[in-house]
């Protein structure tokens, strides 16, 4: 079985159980087979989609059908009452796992107090007993009964000192930081009574709940040196061009930061309120006289056209295979992997080899190493992503050996990836432009960020028309200010386009060139990593001048554009 397939015992009335609740919109999907490496031993929820084992697991007492809906329940429960995800920063993996356990309980706690039914669906799970060995997960496993169950005596100091704090915070439990707060000071006390915790054996009791992965936002970490780490090394991107088209980000200097907005009330507000033909400003680099031209070029953000939504959804049937694919991928990118570091000068614990290697180097008359601390982190989000078409005239086009136009192509790559990542994470916008000369670069948002993919995003994708021309430079700059506003820690801008900026008032064919070259190095400076699609093959010189040597991929066969897309989008994420 695949992930994202709902092969589970009530299908989709498990999705319908969330929407009697609460009126949530969720996804119940299966997790792969045990034997897979990346299957959880607990369900898992990324966003608003909830991944349930497709059998019973050992050792679970009940129906595998209340099982299922005590799993579902308690998801819909962190949707009613959670908040946003915590912040990793210092925890420990004890105090972690602590946090998770009491805002588990929180929510429960809350939502019984609407529906007193779902107490009695998830109390069978609960098995902890008053007795045997004080290791953590034991522990872990009375306080959360202890946080659930009234009626459970448990006579452990720290389990009951957990139930009391719980309670006498009583009035703050809509307050998610009540959690952590409490989580830190159980997690301290833990560590003083010496019990160890091993995060990599831990399994979250009682087995209904999720392995905690969604409430979590598990941060990217950089060593003393400011080189970013991943799991598999560390490597430094330094490519992106400058306006004289080589690899040197360092000559290009702005004058001016940003865009400014046309009117004073267009300045207090947020840009996901801007009225149908809000006009923004922006600069444009003049690559003659060297400098930027201030408040040159106005971007007008248009209410996008709308259509039968079925359109898309029709299309997205033709992509099954990548769609299913894309969604296992997804699952992986939510799991929590450590990342290691070693030999650091500052650190969360001791990095035992190097402290060795430093007491012998000491008895030896050698310089001591200071590097003798280590720190675990995970595996970094993955990134914003702003999805930016390019919607100018040439894609009305059908190439040769193409059977399709390219907006019809643009407009299912739209689909195929939004209708995956909708479940995932609300981090996401697809947006598209097209130019009348520098007074009217019209700017669309058929799916913004925070706004649900649902039939009205749709309805918009079914409606993209495209039109004019390519002004590029400043449609960049746009959607990067969009993206740098972003809180994740890495940001994408993917561009879909052919490459090659033009507009009816410019005649200089390097000039607009050369404004979208260094329109990149600007949003480089401020995170965001842009990488484009090129639609026409013979504009490779074009595309690597604006983006970079590495930040490019030329389609040869174009009817590949929708499942390149998610699949280039899923490589830069993981």
């Amino acid at each position: 079985m695949t992930a994202g397939e709902i092969e589970l015992p009530l299908g989709k009335s498990l999705e319908q159980l969330a929407r009697a609740l609460w009126g949530l919109e969720v996804r119940v999907r299966a997790l792969p087979a045990q034997g897979d490496a990346f299957a959880p031993r607990r369900p898992r929820f990324v966003a608003s989609s909830l991944w349930l084992p497709a059998s019973p697991l050992t050792g679970v007492t009940g129906s595998f059908s209340d099982y299922s809906i005590a799993a579902v329940a308690h998801f819909a429960a962190h949707l009613r009452f959670g908040s946003a995800r915590f912040l990793v920063g210092s925890l420990k993996p004890a105090q972690i796992a602590i946090i998770s356990l009491l805002e588990d309980a929180r929510v429960e706690r809350l939502a019984a107090l609407e529906y007193p039914g779902l107490s009695r669906a998830w109390r069978p799970f609960h098995q902890a007993r008053a007795e045997g060995a004080k290791t953590s997960a034991a522990l872990l496993a009375r306080l959360a009964r202890a946080l659930h169950d009234d009626a459970y005596v448990d006579a452990d100091a720290w389990v009951s000192k957990g139930r009391t704090l719980f309670w006498e915070a009583r009035s703050s439990w809509h307050d998610a930081e009540l959690s952590r707060r409490i989580g830190s000071l159980l997690g301290n006390d833990l560590g003083q009574m010496r019990v160890q915790f091993n995060a990599r054996d831990y399994v979250v009791e009682p087995p209904y709940r999720d392995d905690h992965v969604g409430l979590w936002q598990f941060e990217q970490e950089s060593s003393a040196q400011g080189t970013v780490l991943d799991s598999e090394g560390a490597r430094r991107r330094d490519d992106a061009p400058t306006d004289d088209g080589r690899a040197d980000a360092g000559r290009a200097r702005p004058h001016t930061v940003g865009a400014s907005v046309a009117s004073p009330a267009q300045k207090s507000a947020p840009e996901a309120e801007l009225a149908p033909e809000a006009a923004i400003v922006h600069a444009e680099w003049d690559y003659v006289i060297r400098r930027e031209r201030p408040a040159f070029c106005t971007v007008r953000e248009r209410v996008p056209a709308t259509a039968d939504p079925g359109h898309v959804d029709a299309a997205l049937t033709l992509d099954t295979p990548t769609r299913r694919r894309l969604e296992q991928a997804a699952l992986r990118l939510a799991s929590e992997r450590p990342i290691r570091q070693r030999r650091l000068t500052d650190g969360d614990r001791l990095d035992l080899a190097a402290v060795i290697a430093t007491v012998v180097a000491g008895r030896c008359g050698a310089s001591l190493d200071p590097r003798v601390y280590r720190r675990v982190r995970f595996h970094p989000e993955p990134p914003a992503l702003l999805l930016l078409l390019d919607l100018s005239e040439s894609l009305n086009e059908s190439p040769e050996g193409c059977t399709k136009t390219l907006v019809a192509l643009a407009r299912s790559a739209s689909g195929l990836l939004a209708s995956t990542l909708a479940g995932l994470s609300p981090d996401f916008a697809i947006h598209g432009f097209s130019s009348n000369g520098r007074h009217d670069v019209g700017y669309y948002r058929f799916k913004d960020f925070d706004e649900p993919y649902d039939e009205l995003a749709r309805a918009r994708l079914a409606g993209m028309r495209a039109s004019l021309s390519t002004r590029l430079g400043t449609a960049l700059r746009h959607a990067g200010r969009a993206l740098r506003e972003r809180p994740a820690q890495r940001k994408l801008l993917l561009v879909v386009s052919d490459g090659e900026p033009s507009d009816v008032d410019v005649h200089d064919p390097e000039y607009l060139l050369r404004d979208a070259q260094y329109a990149t190095v600007l949003n480089r400076r401020f995170g965001v990593q842009s990488f484009c699609v090129g639609l026409d093959s013979k504009a490779e010189t074009s595309v690597e001048r604006i983006f970079g040597r590495r930040n490019y991929l030329l389609l040869e066969q174009l009817d590949n554009l929708p499942r390149t897309v998610s699949e280039l989008y899923l490589r830069l994420s993981a």
